[in-house]
């Protein structure tokens, strides 16, 4: 993969699509690639015709020679038994060969789109197929081909593969989470499917759920990353991606312990793209998340790659120029979005509280929702213990936030915590409990 260029949107998508460190389906493809199969017997059978077994014994004598004279016709044959055959060793012996098609003479992808065709469908349905290497070569193959359609003819819609993409990133099998991580990184080079993956229902949820999984190696943190910082390059998705996916607090604690420069790279310009596309909808959240001193920190570090200073001196520059404007309520609001509530002044204020407890309410009780939501899914003791404070503190301070917060099931939530094992949580959800109860004619 080259470098990341965080100045320039125009992004190379000739990345190889199955990278060289990982060779899970270069083994299974070697072995299949030496299989024989009984063309013969699927002749007799009536699977195939005489026509199009005499097309594959004279494929098989040279396939070279064999693309050279009728190349076209050779894999509209190919395509078509990946329609039409169910096996798997035969499937998979198929898709091995046309992938050497692709790989041997890369301009062949040509032949795919011929007179108007679109072989993609085909592709697409056997991702969902239960043989595995059948998926996978399905989805490398779709990969390559979206690509180049993309290049020779305009993007194709590929829902079906970000889908198939966003479910595998998932998989308990690490080598498959790497390939389907490499053709999401692979694809979204291409400008125009930026947007369709970023709006793929899960897709972006799975991108996250990748990455906060451990262990996870280097590699995999950078591949995931890069497909974030790629996004990033739409201005519709930097001003949205904030509100609705935590990446500011988990790109964070990778660059604080990336021992490869390039992960800390390609988080550095995500945090560049984000400043420079959307500045208004993500500097207030930047600094609420302490990206400022992080930056600050990094900068002290020695790189070889002269460009992640250069982009650390801007974001740092932009952060400073902007942290005298941030409102206590902004840096609280950054941080119960970030979902990483700490004993900070802000909560103990009860100054604050009375000035800003009806702001909860803001953006359809957007913060409100928020702090139920973190009780609820919550493990960290110090953030179970400050949510409950908080809760507490805005049914105190808002007339009717008890209504608020019974409507949403925080009230209930807050009493089972009353018995949680850590003391603080306990004491703090009695008084929140306590709260509740006073004026309770008010709700």
């Amino acid at each position: 993969m080259a470098a990341v260029q965080p100045a320039t949107d125009d992004v190379s998508t000739d990345s190889p699509i199955v990278a060289s460190h990982n060779d899970y389906l270069l083994d299974q493809t070697n072995s299949i690639r030496s299989r024989t199969i009984p063309w013969e017997g699927y002749q007799r059978a009536g699977l195939i015709n005489e026509t199009e077994l005499a097309q594959i014994r004279q494929f098989e004598k040279s396939p070279a020679a064999a693309l050279a004279q009728a190349g076209e016709d050779y894999v509209d044959l190919f395509v078509a038994l990946l329609g039409k055959l169910v096996r798997a060793d035969t499937l998979q012996t198929i898709l091995v060969i046309l992938d050497d098609i692709l790989r041997d003479s890369p301009q062949t992808a040509s032949l795919f789109f011929k007179d108007g065709k679109q072989p993609f469908g085909t592709f697409f349905r056997l991702l969902k197929k239960e043989d595995e290497f059948t998926q996978l070569k399905a989805a490398n193959l779709a990969t390559h081909l979206a690509l180049c359609y993309a290049e020779t003819h305009a993007p194709a819609d590929i829902t079906e593969l970000f889908a198939w993409i966003a479910f595998n990133l998932a998989s308990s099998n690490s080598s498959i989470v790497d390939l389907a991580s490499q053709y999401l990184m692979s694809l979204l080079g291409v400008g125009e499917y930026r947007e369709a993956f970023y709006n793929c229902p899960g897709g972006m949820e799975a991108v996250v759920a990748a990455l906060q999984r451990s262990p996870i190696t280097a590699q995999l943190q950078y591949q995931l990353i890069y497909s974030i910082w790629l996004l990033t390059f739409i201005e519709s998705i930097a001003k949205d991606i904030l509100r609705h996916h935590k990446i500011l607090p988990l790109l964070a604690d990778v660059a604080r312990s990336a021992i490869k420069e390039k992960v800390v790279r390609v988080v550095v310009s995500t945090y560049r793209n984000l400043i420079t596309k959307a500045p208004s909808e993500n500097i207030i959240a930047m600094l609420g998340n302490k990206i400022l001193p992080l930056c600050e920190t990094l900068a002290t570090r020695k790189y070889s790659d002269t460009e992640i200073n250069e982009d650390l001196v801007l974001i740092v520059e932009q952060l400073s120029h902007n942290v005298a404007s941030l409102t206590t309520f902004d840096e609280y609001a950054s941080e119960v979005r970030a979902g990483r509530l700490e004993w900070s002044p802000t909560h103990q204020s009860e100054q604050f509280w009375k000035a800003n407890a009806a702001r909860l309410n803001e953006s359809d009780y957007e913060l409100v929702k928020l702090l139920a939501t973190l009780l609820n899914t919550a493990t960290d003791p110090v953030v179970l213990a400050v949510a409950s404070h908080d809760i507490g503190q805005y049914v105190k301070y808002y007339p009717t936030g008890k209504r608020v917060v019974q409507e949403m099931g925080a009230k209930t939530k807050v009493m089972e915590l009353m018995a949680h094992e850590n003391a603080d949580v306990r004491y703090h959800a009695l008084m929140a409990v306590q709260k509740f109860m006073a004026n309770a004619w008010e709700a």
